[in-house]
Parts: structure tokens; sequence; C-alpha cells
């Protein structure tokens, strides 16, 4: 009986709970909402809590939609924020949800906001997100910026059509000699890519589903809009994705993120809601063409001054060490300072030592989900993507950026087939399935009363004649059906709250001084990061973002050695780093040491001289 008790006790603060604070906070949950929606829902919330949130519209989309930031925590001083971004390419609904479920969580649990501050972006790309709320579905990515997506003289002439009439834009397959596409043998519904080296010949092309209303051959490549804001970030920047705009922040949405971002440099981590989970895989390495910690070549310019091999290649800590002994003993020789002398160019892998602590959470967020009973055998999250907020966060602000796919396909789970030691082994003939496609059917069966794919239906069409229509409907994969959005947010977005606890701490640990005769003293000053992530991160000791930490010595000591102004350099989680300095003083002088940051705010510490 007390056992039974404590479970409807436990099953009512996980699930009712958040689900009541959410009501309190006046959101409606369980839909997904517009812009217009959003906007309102936001304004609401701030009358509600006027001392604790504050909204900034940073752009107006090229739709004229605006783009709202909210701003939650009521510190005056400076303290290290966190910054939350959401469904940048438009077409996943239920990322903008997550975003506004934070909000509310927030809004409820004071003890998230204590010497923190929250910067929320619900939804920076309004115009694509019209596409979900559309009579007529696509998975729309772009906004409505003109954009000639075909270099010819008219703009967003060719368009999707809905030919079939069922309110989705799915695709057409079409027999052709030439195609390279031929019918799964393992399901009909499904097309493969024909395999040369299986003697396999095409059948069939696939377009989308439309007409070539501009007669130049090809279907759809310029419809409405536009740049898709979730590409259009400078890292990494696909400059000849024609939807990524001519340059990183060409349109207000991208412009209006970074101008806000960088006009707060007290960002000290960033989630993104999206597409991709860093929470639960770490980015991703092996990108060609970066330099790395491994196998560096010292530049010829530099061999004779640190005495280097020219034949020779180094690893990281080599080439520090091959510097310690040409650079005055104040200098700490950082993995920044080798890449900005050797002139080792842009970084496109994640460091080594920021893998690490990416590796560390995403095994304590897998054994969070297991504790909640949270199906984690499920579609893989997408990469993510270049020129995306996610890889421009890590990679040039240089603060931990966290990403969450916060809906995922289960994936099907194979029956196991008893073989016995004396039958062979038959191998099958043809394409077997991906562990994507064999979930999105399940998916559509189960959920969808097997409407999540569309039959292949004949249609005549105007130009290519016999053609058949059907495929996957848009947003079956990203977007779960409404019903399901509190119970999934709830069990994932506390996560997040839990990653904010994991911030750097950083403060005056000690101190010691030394009296070394005739009023000199030996000055050491121990500072400590008692949080679990480290300040700043490697890319960032490397990129020189965000701001440094720097000690002060107030003006009237007399510095024999050390510096007035002495950065702090890299300090790791839970670590302490001492500095050191020789003074000279008067016994019983005190002096004032300050903890400058832009980050955490100003620390000062009145220390007394004495033998």
């Amino acid at each position: 009986m007390y056992n039974n008790l404590i479970t409807v006790v436990c099953f009512f603060l996980l699930h009712l709970l958040p689900i009541s604070s959410m009501a309190q906070s006046g959101i409606t949950s369980g839909k997904y909402h517009t812009n217009s929606e959003v906007q309102q829902l936001l304004l609401k919330i701030q009358e509600s809590h006027p001392s604790l949130l504050k909204l900034h519209t940073i752009a107006t989309s090229p739709g004229g939609e605006a783009v709202t930031v909210i701003e939650i925590g009521n510190s005056k001083e400076v303290c290290p924020a966190i910054f939350v971004g959401a469904n940048f390419e438009g077409d996943i609904p239920f990322a903008t949800e997550g975003a506004l479920g934070l909000a509310k969580m927030l809004v409820d649990s004071a003890q998230y906001t204590v010497g923190i501050k929250w910067y929320i972006l619900p939804l920076p790309n309004p115009d694509a997100s019209k596409g979900y709320f559309s009579k007529i579905r696509y998975g729309r990515k772009v906004n409505d910026f003109p954009i000639n997506n075909d270099v010819d003289e008219a703009l967003n002439e060719d368009g999707f059509e809905d030919l079939n009439g069922d309110g989705w834009i799915t695709r057409m397959r079409v027999k052709d000699l030439t195609g390279s596409w031929i019918v799964s043998n393992k399901d009909p519904r499904i097309m493969v890519m024909a395999d040369v080296k299986k003697n396999e010949r095409g059948e069939y092309k696939l377009y989308s589903e439309g007409i070539d209303n501009d007669g130049d051959g090809e279907y759809n490549e310029d419809g409405e809009g536009g740049i898709n804001i979730g590409i259009a970030f400078p890292h990494l920047f696909p400059k000849n994705n024609k939807e990524a705009g001519l340059w990183p922040g060409q349109t207000p949405e991208v412009y209006g993120i970074m101008k806000f971002i960088y006009d707060r440099p007290n960002i000290a981590m960033v989630y993104t809601l999206g597409s991709s989970n860093f929470c639960l895989t770490p980015p991703k390495t092996g990108r060609k063409g970066d330099p790395g910690s491994e196998g560096i070549k010292v530049p010829p310019r530099f061999i004779n001054q640190l005495g280097a091999d020219p034949a020779r290649s180094y690893t990281m800590n080599e080439v520090i060490e091959l510097f310690k002994p040409v650079v005055p003993s104040q200098v700490e020789v950082t993995p920044s300072l080798v890449y900005n002398y050797f002139g080792l160019g842009a970084a496109l892998n994640p460091m080594e030592d920021d893998l690490k602590f990416y590796a560390r959470l995403s095994d304590d967020y897998k054994k969070y989900l297991k504790t909640k009973g949270f199906n984690t055998e499920t579609v893989d999250p997408s990469p993510e993507k270049d020129g995306s907020f996610e890889l421009w966060a890590y990679f040039q602000l240089g603060v931990p950026s966290f990403s969450m796919n916060l809906f995922s396909i289960p994936k099907v789970k194979e029956e196991k087939k008893s073989e016995k030691a004396d039958e062979p082994t038959v191998k099958k003939e043809g394409e077997e399935l991906t562990d994507k496609e064999k979930a999105l059917l399940s998916y559509s069966e189960r959920e969808y009363d097997k409407k999540g794919f569309i039959p292949w239906q004949k249609y005549t069409h105007p130009t290519l004649g016999e053609v058949e229509i059907g495929g996957f409907i848009p947003y079956l994969e990203s977007t779960p059906k409404p019903g399901m959005i509190d119970s999934l947010l709830n069990v994932q977005l506390p996560w997040l709250l839990q990653l904010s606890k994991k911030l750097p701490v950083i403060s005056f640990a000690s101190n010691k001084i030394t009296a070394l005769g005739a009023g000199v003293y030996k000055f050491e000053l121990f500072i400590e990061n008692k949080g679990l992530l480290p300040y700043p991160t490697a890319i960032g000791e490397r990129d020189k973002q965000p701001a440094p930490l720097v000690v002060v010595l107030d003006n009237d000591t007399e510095i024999l050695e050390g510096l007035k102004r002495t950065p702090l350099g890299r300090i790791g989680g839970n670590q302490v780093k001492k500095l050191t300095w020789l003074i000279k003083t008067a016994q019983n002088k005190t002096i004032t040491v300050k903890l400058e940051s832009t980050v955490f705010g100003n620390e000062v510490k009145q220390i007394k001289i004495a033998d």
C-alpha cells in the first residue's frame, strides 16, 4: 500500500505538475502555434511577470513577421546568461513549442533564474513556419527574402503544385530509361538508387510534385522565398547553396540574432532546439582541412627560432614545449597562441578537450532518460549542418553549444530468428530498407492510420505524361501529433535546466603571502572553478572568445614581477589555478585584488599584508 502511494505521488510530481505550471503561465499546451499566436503568448507571459521578463524585438522578417527574444531573470548585476534558439529552419514547429515550454518552466522555477539570465528565441524563421499551417504543406524552410534560385529573369515563378489535391507536396516518379531509381523489392512503396555494381539499371526518375511552370526542364526549383535561417550563419557558411543567401547575415533575422548576442558578452552557453542533438551525440569530427592538434608542421620562418626539425610533424603538446624556452616566463603558452602565431587557420572540428565534456554529459543524459523510461532506440538525429546556429555558437562564440531534437521516430525492433547450425545461410537479394525507412513506414501505419505515406497514384502530367504521385508526407519525421507535445517536453526539457547548473562558477579560493625581506613579498593567489564546464572552452581559448577573466592588483602596489592586469587563462571544471607576483609594499598594507569578467561580473577582495 505504501509503495503504491509513493508511486502515485511520484507520477503526480513528474507528469501533472509540469502541465499544471504551463497552464499557470498562461500558455495553452497541446497544440502548435503560429507566429502571431507566439507573439501574443509572449506578451501575456510578460504582462503576468513584468519584473521577471522583458521582450526584445530583434528583427522583422522579409514577410513582415516579428522576431522576438524573451529575456527571463531579474538580476541587475552582471551574470552569466544562456541563449536558447529554436526552429531555425522553420519546419520543426515542435522545437518552437519546446522553447515556449522551457520559458514556462523557468517562470515557475525560480531556482534556475538565480544568478543566471535566459534569452529564449522561440521562432527565428516565422516566414518559413507558415508552411506548417498552410492548406498545402511541403516542408518549407525558407523565408520571404526574394531569391532567384534558378538565375533567370523571374522570381518565384516555379513553385509547388498539389496535383492530386491531397494537401501534401510529395514526390512524382516517372518511368524513364535514363533514370537512376528502381522500386525496392523489399517494399514497393520505397524507391532506391540502382546499384550498378549489382548490375542494376535505373527505371525511374523522381521529381517533387508540381509542374515545370517556366519550361526550363526543372520542377519547383524556384518557389516562394527565400533564405533558410538555419544554414545562414558564418561558420562553414554554404556559399554554393542559394538558400543560404549571398553572405552570412544577409537576411535581417540572422543579422538581428548575431547582433543581439554580440551585444551581450555575458552569454556563456547556447542551446539549440531543432534537428541535431549534441546532448545525445557529441558534435561530429573528421572534417578535412583542419590542422587539429596532431601532425603540425612548424612553418619554415620559425624553424631556427624554435629549434624545430623541418622534416617532422609535431603534436600540439610538443609545439608548446618548443615555445616555452623562447617566451617570457609570465606568458602562458596555450594552443590558442600556437594557432595564431603559426597562422594555422580556422578550426573545422571540435577540440579534443571539449569533446571530453560533451561525451561525459552525453552519457549523463542517456542515464537521465533511462531513469525516466524514455525510449532512446530511435532514428539517429540529423547531423549538424554547415552554416547552422549550433556550429556558429560553438566555433565562433567559443561557448558550450548544446542542441536537442525533441522528437525522433522510434526504430523498428527486429525479431530475432533462430538459426540452426546445420542450416545454410541464404542471403536475400535486393536492397535492404534503411532503419529510417522502416521506422517511418511503421510509424505511419501505427500513428497515422497508414496516412503518413501517400500511396503511389497514377496522374496524367501535362509535360511528363503518365506519372505516379506519392511518398512520405512532409513533417512526418519531425513533428509529433499535438497530443504528444506535453509528455515529450516534460521529460526532456528538465535536462536543459540541469545543464544550466554545469556552468563555470569562478571565484577567489585562497591566497598565500610569503615575506622575503626588505618589504618584498611573494603573493600567491588561488582562483577556483566550482562548475563542471571549463572557462573558456578549448575552442574559446583558441578563438580568444569570449572575453578572458582578468585579475587586477590595485594601483598602489609596486609589482616587481608579474603583471598589474593578468589574464587568468583557461581554467578547467572543478579546478584551481594559481597566479604569482613579487610585490614590494609596507607591512600591514591592504591590497585590493579584483577578478574582472564580462560574463560573471566583478569580484573584489581585500588582502592584508603581514609577516
